[in-house]
């Protein structure tokens, strides 16, 4: 099996664009956007989607995500959306201040305080697959 499940028999591959906002926590929140994973599906036969990324950078820190969309839920026009609902994974309180790289997040490190945001959201239109680049 290659990188993303594909059967041809169903229809095409497609993907779909999504963007929400986080639950405030620690007196910020983020905005997720991106693209789900490319799946077979039709608008009725509950196939989901795979969606992963990074929050955007507020309060001097970001928060990965990974998920798992609901099933297709059919629209009047024979279209479809899914639901994402999911948590994100921790980040410190206090961003720790570093020369190089990025935000650095150790699951060991039990002195510093952490927090997670809950997202809950739709996708939105069907595009053909992931623009190149993005």
């Amino acid at each position: 099996m290659g990188l993303y499940q594909s059967d041809w028999a169903k229809a095409p591959p497609h993907v779909h664009a999504y963007r929400a906002k986080t639950t405030s926590e620690e007196g910020h929140y983020h905005i997720i956007e991106g693209f789900t994973q490319p799946a077979n599906g039709t608008n009725t036969d509950r196939h989901t989607h795979y969606f992963t990324g990074i929050t955007s950078f507020e309060n001097g820190h970001f928060h990965r995500y990974y998920g798992i969309s609901g099933p297709a839920i059919p629209r009047a026009d024979g279209t479809h959306y899914h639901e994402i609902e999911e948590n994100t994974y921790l980040a410190y309180n206090e961003p720790i201040q570093i020369r190089y790289g990025g935000v650095v997040y150790d699951p060991r490190n039990q002195t510093r305080k952490t927090h997670r945001h809950h997202l809950k959201g739709k996708t939105r239109e069907i595009v053909g697959n992931e623009p190149l680049g993005w």
